[in-house]
């Protein structure tokens, strides 16, 4: 199909509901390794075909073997390019990838309706897997930046004096554990903190495990005592050490009108909805869990929101839903979940929390919000449209990780 908006001025539909189409693409691997693999797709998530699934799954392949179910990204209309992602393991030479709509075995088959744009192939460079964050190019505050020192390793390094501060804005793929290495040159000590919470303090040459959200971190240190001379921070992809324990929400307490339902891509086909309501309501979601030690934790949820309002003549209009988040009764926090495009597309999404050592509850709860004069709501204003959700969203499962180890 000829369309300007797609990576060589045509895409390839097909991969839909009761299809038996396969999409071959050559590729040549200039060595042995596995490599990434992005399919760049779209499915419209209001489509007729996509409404009862979300995501469109298909078959991927290598060499008519080695077979793995991807499934293809949503958007709020057709050509609006997302990608998903997989590994696969090539040696040196020539193979056939292919996108599939029916199982090698038949007994799966392709679900809504995509299309594709490419596939993108590359293979990780070994010397990438760490990034680096020159001192003098971070933010200062108060700091001050030296070019005159010799053996650093870049063309300066920093100094931060008591209460001045370096901040790095360090990017992370996904969330997780990361290692983080602050090189320094010594001359004093300063707080490390990572999304505004404070880790550990550093002097000479420091090393900590970190869970990093997906996107920008902000990592800032603050001068505490002397006059420490940083020369840069090194962010590393790690495993092993920050282990997340994952609670499914259906085995969570559910009080209101919160219930399990059935949600096909849901970890276990099942996940919780309906949380929150109209003001007052009592619709809650509460999980148990248990904490090694008193500290700071990620809680990451996986959740879906479908909440969308009909389009205007020119906007789709997705609304983010609200979580009123509370750990050990206390009072909440606040957490918004952006629009996921479908109620069986799961994303995930991150909120610090402090835990005690034991036994903790966190409690998932809302409701519509009010106006700014803080008691009227819009619904009674527009009880039509769909301007502002009361629900939160739905949630899959939640896991509890050490937020950082020293």
């Amino acid at each position: 199909m000829p369309l300007s908006p797609t990576s060589g001025g045509h895409d390839v539909g097909g991969l839909r509901t009761g299809s038996d189409v396969t999409l071959d693409v050559k590729v040549s691997a200039p060595q042995d390794g596995t490599y990434d693999l992005s399919v760049f797709a779209n499915s419209m998530n209001t489509a007729d075909a996509v409404k009862e699934q979300g995501p469109t799954n298909v078959f991927l392949r290598v060499d008519g073997k080695a077979e793995q179910e991807v499934h293809l990204p949503l958007g709020y209309r057709w050509l609006v390019w997302d990608h998903a992602d997989a590994k696969v393991a090539l040696t040196k030479g020539e193979h056939v990838l292919t996108l599939a709509a029916k199982s090698l075995d038949g007994t799966r088959a392709t679900k809504s309706d995509a299309l594709v744009d490419k596939i993108d192939l590359s293979l990780a460079n070994p010397a990438a897997a760490e990034t680096i964050y020159e001192a003098e190019y971070a933010t200062l505050k108060g700091a001050s930046t030296d070019y005159s020192r010799k053996k650093v390793s870049g063309p300066g390094h920093v100094t931060i004096g008591k209460d001045q501060t370096a901040t790095f804005w360090a990017y992370s793929p996904d969330d997780g554990e990361f290692t983080l290495t602050l090189d320094t040159l010594g001359g004093g000590r300063a707080w490390l903190d990572v999304n505004g919470r404070r880790l550990t303090g550093v002097s000479a040459g420091t090393t900590v495990k970190a869970f990093l959200s997906g996107g920008i971190n902000k990592i800032t240190l603050t001068g505490q005592s002397g006059r420490l001379r940083l020369d840069r921070l090194r962010v590393r992809n790690t495993d092993g050490t920050l282990k997340p324990t994952w609670y499914e929400a259906e085995a969570a307490r559910v009080a209101g009108t919160a219930k399990v339902a059935a949600y096909p891509l849901a970890d276990g086909g099942k996940a919780v909805t309906d949380v929150g309501g109209a003001p007052g309501n009592a619709s809650t979601l509460t999980f148990d869990v248990t904490a090694p030690r008193n500290g700071a934790y990620a809680v990451t949820v996986r959740y879906a929101n479908p909440e969308q309002s009909p389009a205007s003549h020119y906007n789709p209009d997705p609304l983010a839903r609200h979580a009123e988040i509370s750990v050990n009764g206390a009072p909440p926090r606040r957490a918004w979940f952006p629009h996921s495009f479908h109620a069986d597309n799961f994303w995930e999404l991150t909120v610090p929390v402090q835990l005690k050592k034991g036994a903790n509850t966190i409690a998932f709860a809302s409701r519509e919000l009010p106006n700014f004069d803080g008691d009227s709501s819009i619904s009674d204003t527009f009880p039509d449209i769909l301007l502002r959700s009361k629900y939160a969203p739905i949630v899959d499962k939640i896991a509890v990780t050490p937020l950082a180890k020293p």
